[in-house]
């Protein structure tokens, strides 16, 4: 739980802590004739180390389990990118873990006139991959993003979206808990409901990201 909230409070966090770095640097881009020698310069490529927040309906509060991974990206144009990036879930259980890779194509909807701010949308296919729970199961995936982009190559992403089942999973739920038979004594049984819930096609589960990466 504490890793979870603690993702979720770096995600609206760091963009506004690397806005308040890049203050200082912005007021000289303010200066007519600097603004292009500040511009974020030609690096292509895109390396990310993230950590991610993706519901699998795997436990009874349908609270979004954690996932590290790597990213890797490379800019088509200066609006136009396209990553891949693979992630594990569970990563200290044996019998939990799991893997999932996800690839998007990613567009700048609006930016200052720099390039370091901006905010994107992306969106691409998402594969959850041997979970113990729903097995192998494919997702669209959509989100809406802010990126930032130093001119020293530093970059960082936080934002969040859906992913949209595309296939039922195989898990099959339990049946309900049942109440021992005490006779004439007074039990208290509550069913929480089963730990995990079915996957079914076109349903819309919550994914957030936060990553923090090099450009080169």
């Amino acid at each position: 739980m504490k890793t979870r909230i603690a993702l979720l409070s770096a995600v609206f966090a760091v963009p506004l802590v690397v806005a308040a770095a890049d203050a200082v640097a912005a007021a000289d881009a303010e200066t007519p004739g600097v603004a292009h020698s500040s511009s974020v310069g030609p690096h292509p490529w895109v390396v990310r180390a993230e950590g991610s927040l993706v519901d699998m309906r795997d436990n009874w509060l349908n609270i979004p389990g954690p996932e590290v991974g790597l990213t890797v990206g490379r800019d088509l144009t200066r609006r136009l990118s396209l990553e891949l990036t693979g992630s594990s879930r569970e990563v200290e259980s044996d019998q939990r873990r799991s893997w999932s890779a996800l690839a998007v194509a990613r567009g700048v909807l609006v930016a200052n006139r720099t390039g370091r701010h901006a905010l994107t949308v992306a969106g691409g296919p998402f594969f959850e991959l041997g979970n113990p729970v729903h097995g192998s199961l494919p997702f669209a995936h959509a989100e809406l993003a802010y990126v930032y982009r130093s001119s020293f190559g530093l970059t960082v992403l936080a934002g969040g979206g859906v992913d949209v089942a595309l296939a039922t999973s195989h898990y099959v739920e339990p049946p309900p808990a049942s109440c021992p038979d005490s006779g004439d004594a007074i039990v208290w049984c509550i069913d929480l409901g089963p730990d995990a819930r079915e996957i079914h096609a076109g349903d819309r589960t919550a994914h957030v990201r936060l990553a923090v990466g090099w450009q080169f």
